[in-house]
């Protein structure tokens, strides 16, 4: 098994990655004083069909470390990141992450996104 970390110069909210005709933004969002990941996934040129949501985290660095953690594990499914690229989804990425609450003494989930575990969008 190869395993992949997607590395940056600077701090990481979103991050675009494609694969063929399909399109996965991954975004930080700041909720109820934690930090969470949530990914989107669709079409390149549609609206995201599924979600996925990871964390909380008590910091945006240790967020953002679940978010380069993840699109590395992305990278060894054959994503190709894109850090160039506009997001399109953070309108709906933000409202995922509101419609969230947490227990405060939940423990941190993996980190690691399976591709798989995308749930659709209702």
């Amino acid at each position: 098994m190869k395993l992949h970390y997607f590395h940056g110069r600077s701090a990481l909210k979103a991050l675009v990655m494609v694969r063929e005709q399909h399109r996965l933004e991954l975004f930080i969002k700041p909720v109820a004083g934690a930090w969470v990941l949530v990914a989107l996934a669709g079409p390149n040129q549609g609206q995201p069909e599924r979600q996925h949501c990871q964390g909380p985290w008590t910091t945006q660095s240790r967020a953002e470390s679940a978010l380069r953690a993840t699109a590395g594990a992305l990278m060894g499914e054959g994503f190709e990141p894109r850090p160039e690229d506009y997001v399109v989804w953070s309108v709906t990425a933000q409202r995922l992450a509101r419609t969230l609450s947490f227990d405060p003494n939940q423990r941190t989930p993996n980190t690691t996104l399976d591709p798989d575990q995308f749930e659709p969008i209702g």
